[in-house]
């Protein structure tokens, strides 16, 4: 019976062993690897002053072009939307970005789809693997025990959702597979052509302004950084936004500014020509001398 326990004992010793053993490993990877997200990105930018950065989800990164905003006005920028991101990661990217970085303005897109403050499910799982950093934890401990036991648990945030941020990222990183988003300075166009004729279910965004749109309002103050919020083009969109004119100090709406269906991949995604013709809409309202 002594000779079981004492196998018992030295069997979970070697398990929470490797488990530190890996948790380090993976977390070495997401802070010197190759980029599999943006957020690995825009933690190795350094001293990097442009005119502004763009910030929201798939609709920031789909739908506005720097490299056209810079051919037609000489001004440099990035992209750095990212697929699923609510105003909590925007948050976070943002806070990122400006610890050794300068702009000056942040364009943030806003809409009824990342209204609500909560963390998103999907967009989180990019800032999962640096929730060791103090930082990144003050963030995320309001939303839950959850986040706790990720941090103080070896290995288990990687576990968790091993699908996003598991094994196959982190040896696709390790051996140098990652994207470039220098050439494009973060944007990612979309193709297809939206079909039939659709309409949106009417909504109306609550909960605003949320704790991370204040956030980034006192960031931006104490930096003495412009920001500004608009809504990007949505098709036949039936909801109501004037409420994000009420409470957000600077806001543009262009959710109506292009109806055509053929510039749309889907209802809320612009295609590669809608995303070029709302850049240039872009351009005319905010960068013309």
């Amino acid at each position: 019976m002594k000779r079981f326990f004492t196998y018992i004992t030295l069997l979970i010793g070697a398990m929470i062993a490797l488990m530190y053993v890996l948790d380090c490993a993976y977390t070495y990877v997401y802070n010197h690897g190759a980029y599999r997200n943006k957020v690995m990105w825009v933690r190795d930018m350094e001293g990097v002053n442009v005119d502004y950065i763009l910030l929201g989800s798939s609709r920031m990164n789909n739908h506005i072009d720097p490299t056209q905003i810079e051919a037609a006005t000489g001004k440099k920028g990035l992209n750095l939307g990212v697929n699923a991101f609510s105003s909590f990661e925007s948050y976070l990217m943002l806070k990122e970005f400006l610890r050794n970085n300068d702009t000056e303005r942040v364009f943030v897109q806003v809409d009824n789809l990342v209204s609500d403050d909560d963390p998103d499910r999907v967009g989180e799982k990019t800032w999962i693997p640096y929730l060791d950093e103090d930082y990144v934890y003050k963030e995320f401990k309001r939303y839950g025990i959850e986040y706790s036991l990720y941090r103080r648990i070896p290995f288990y945030r990687f576990q968790r959702f091993e699908s996003r941020i598991g094994y196959r990222d982190v040896l696709a990183s390790a051996l140098g597979s990652g994207h470039e988003y220098e050439p494009t300075f973060g944007y990612t166009p979309t193709n297809g052509v939206l079909n039939g004729t659709v309409n949106f279910k009417k909504s109306t965004p609550t909960k605003l302004p949320n704790h991370s749109m204040k956030s980034m309002i006192s960031l931006c103050e104490k930096r003495n950084v412009e920001l500004i919020f608009f809504t990007a083009p949505i098709y036949k969109y039936q909801g109501d936004l004037n409420i994000f004119a009420m409470v957000l100090p600077k806001f543009y709406d262009f959710h109506y500014s292009i109806t055509d269906r053929k510039y749309f991949s889907d209802q809320v995604h612009l295609n590669r020509v809608g995303a070029e013709k709302f850049t240039q809409i872009f351009i005319d309202m905010f960068f013309k001398l």
